[in-house]
């Protein structure tokens, strides 16, 4: 008897409107990524693809099943391997080496531990575990962080076959035959149980909910039952009007509808995925479940059966899905972020997934398995190896790290307000409770009080330089991170929720100063995502309750944002190769919002209050209207938008100077 490994694997009928459809997920991703207007939902391509996978693959397992009474792991696995594991090593190897070259050493260990974790398919727990402060860079600037989606896939791809055998039956021990119906009901249940575990994730453990597999489970199961059922209106059993509808364009005219309206009409602000993304999942199945093959004439089966674009593109779907993310990264980082630059990376990602495609990625997948260990024992030698690597990458970049010139970088990402290092000062959106952190030198007998978010805390050293240095003075800071001290409904996309906690913070903070009746109030917040109307409203409000209870009141106006990581690009440059053209300017002229607008609308809102005063020191920030993560030597900026301690500490004689301007007390 032949060996099973050896016999032709199973397949499934070729399907080119399934190349068309991998297509429309892949160019929804890219323009997300890319930030084509109109497309912030793309990122509901991977939901496509995950309906698809758990299509295709329990179509292969049901296929091998049936046709040999068994199903053989090692040849399935080995299969997966060879088709999908090539290319992620080569994408990880070239994207390593390239960021060794061009990106910050600061962000590089990062990259190194995500990369480690890529290379066997476990990434999106790295991404589901990252803890993340208010002041880091987050996940975004990762440059494996679209690795996490494979990583679902392969987990997938080792649980779901058994599964798949456990609800069919077709375990020696179940002692009976194959039960589809079993099958079919127990997948239902699998897809409603997951369902519901996503929905409940989505709301109480966003990260766990959107990056582990048990959430996304519901996905692959959608895409079982729509084989199962496609199958059955092959065979004749579905009901007639079902079957009569096949063919005609109606259901994937349809799931395309679908689709493009949740790709075109979500965005980062949803709980994602939970109940969101039944849409384009609903959309995927109709599309599975539709045969344009039966008219092949129709507009639509034209373009997605014969559209050579199309077809081409989700021929090199999986090796571009790997390239876009780290090239519009790296190449964002190196050239700039404007629209023709991304339109260039856009292209350099499609060239780069032809050229693996046609020399890697297809001449892997169509080779004969001829013998599972083959594959399996080179497999797991790779991932070896590739792990390894990046355990020494990350081991080059911590010395990398040492060095004089990366050292003064490093220390300044540390550069804070000291009240950051008193518990309770600033608790985030993780608590309302008002928590006043208080500097009360002897004999104290005049208050002046911070009341704001990052930004206006930001100015603490330069503050206390000016009026602790003052005999009789007090200083009391009232700040919550990303909380508008003008009281504005705010929806914070960073937990994707209301900030509830800063409404309920702010009033308290309100309430706590009408009874201070505090000397001195120093106001003020970052730029928010606000209308004009919201700013003055907001801000008036808030004035008319404390401009009674306050001897002054100082409006700062929003420190510029630098609009790009200033630390991340000083220490981008500090590594830059000399043999390579510097590009690295680390400065950037005034942003537009930081030019006009908002010390105007500020003063609008402060023009009733005889008291209230606005202070503008975008140009001190700034000399000369441009914007610098380093000025005269001091870095400035610890970030894309806070200033460092010691910068700010630079700028107290500006302040002091703008306060005696106005005749504010001090």
């Amino acid at each position: 008897m032949a060996d099973p490994a050896a016999e032709t694997p199973p397949r499934l009928p070729r399907r080119p409107d399934i190349q068309s459809l991998r297509a429309l997920a892949i160019a929804l991703v890219v323009a997300a990524h890319a930030h084509v207007p109109g497309f912030q939902g793309g990122y509901i391509g991977v939901d496509v693809f995950f309906v698809l996978s758990g299509y295709l693959i329990s179509g292969l397992i049901l296929a091998e099943v049936e046709r040999t009474s068994r199903f053989d792991p090692w040849a399935f696995y080995a299969r997966r391997l060879k088709r999908l594991l090539p290319a992620l090593l080569l994408v990880l190897a070239v994207v390593a080496a390239l960021a060794w070259l061009l990106a910050s050493p600061q962000r590089q260990g990062d990259d190194a531990a995500a990369g480690q974790t890529a290379a066997v398919w476990m990434s999106n727990f790295y991404f589901a575990a990252r803890v993340i402060n208010y002041f880091s860079a987050g996940l975004d600037s990762n440059l494996f962080l679209h690795t996490w989606s494979l990583a679902v896939e392969e987990q997938f791809y080792l649980v779901w076959p058994w599964l798949m055998l456990f609800l069919l039956g077709a375990f020696r021990w179940q002692g009976r035959g194959l039960n589809h119906r079993q099958l079919t009901f127990g997948l239902i249940a699998v897809a409603a149980a997951s369902l519901a575990l996503g929905s409940y994730l989505a709301q109480a453990h966003l990260e766990a909910g959107f990056y582990l597999m048990p959430g996304r489970a519901w996905e692959f199961a959608l895409g079982a039952l729509t084989f199962l059922l496609r199958r059955h209106c092959e065979a004749g059993a579905a009901p007639a009007w079902l079957r009569r509808h096949l063919g005609r364009s109606r259901f994937n005219s349809a799931g395309l509808l679908l689709i493009l309206a949740a790709g075109m009409g979500y965005d980062g602000t949803l709980r994602y995925p939970g109940l969101w993304a039944l849409l384009p999942c609903a959309g995927t199945a109709l599309f599975l479940l539709d045969a344009p093959e039966r008219n092949p004439a129709s507009p639509l089966s034209r373009v997605v059966l014969r559209q050579p674009v199309l077809l081409f593109l989700g021929d090199i779907s999986y090796s571009l899905y790997l390239w876009h993310w780290p090239v519009l990264l790296l190449g964002g980082e190196t050239l700039g972020e404007g629209g023709a630059v991304r339109a260039g990376l856009v292209a350099a990602s499609v060239a780069l997934a032809a050229l693996t495609y046609v020399t890697l990625e297809r001449p892997m997948h169509r080779a004969p398995l001829r013998r599972p260990a083959a594959v399996l024992a080179p497999a797991a030698l790779a991932m070896t190896a590739a792990v390894w690597g990046m355990g020494v990458w990350q081991g080059s970049v911590h010395r990398l790290l040492e060095t004089p010139a990366q050292i003064g970088i490093l220390r300044a990402a540390y550069d804070l307000p000291a009240l950051y290092e008193t518990p309770g000062c600033d608790t985030w959106y993780h608590s309302a409770r008002l928590h006043p952190c208080v500097i009360d030198p002897k004999g104290a007998t005049h208050t002046v009080v911070m009341f704001g978010d990052s930004v206006l805390a930001q100015w603490f050293p330069a503050v206390a330089d000016i009026y602790l240095k003052t005999p009789g003075w007090r200083l009391e800071v009232l700040t919550k991170s990303a909380c508008s001290a003008s009281a504005v409904p705010y929806f914070y996309p960073r937990i994707k929720a209301l900030y509830t906690v800063c409404s309920v913070w702010r009033e308290r903070a309100i309430r706590y100063l009408q009874r201070l009746r505090p000397d001195v109030i120093i106001m003020g917040s970052t730029h928010y995502d606000y209308t004009p109307a919201q700013w003055i409203s907001g801000t008036r409000s808030v004035l008319e309750r404390l401009s009674p209870a306050a001897g002054s009141i100082v409006l700062m106006s929003p420190t510029p944002e630098l609009g790009f990581n200033g630390l991340s690009c000083l220490s981008a440059r500090a590594n830059w190769p000399r043999w390579l053209p510097p590009v690295h300017a680390c400065m950037r002229p005034l942003r537009p919002e930081s030019k006009n607008g908002m010390t105007a609308l500020l003063e609008r809102a402060a023009a009733p209050f005889a008291n209230v005063r606005v202070v503008d020191l975008r140009r001190a920030v700034c000399p000369h209207g441009i914007c610098r993560a380093q000025v005269d030597g001091r870095i400035a900026y610890r970030d894309g938008q806070h200033l460092t301690a010691s910068f700010v500490r630079s700028l107290a004689p500006s302040l002091r100077r703008a306060l005696r301007r106005d005749g504010v007390s001090y």
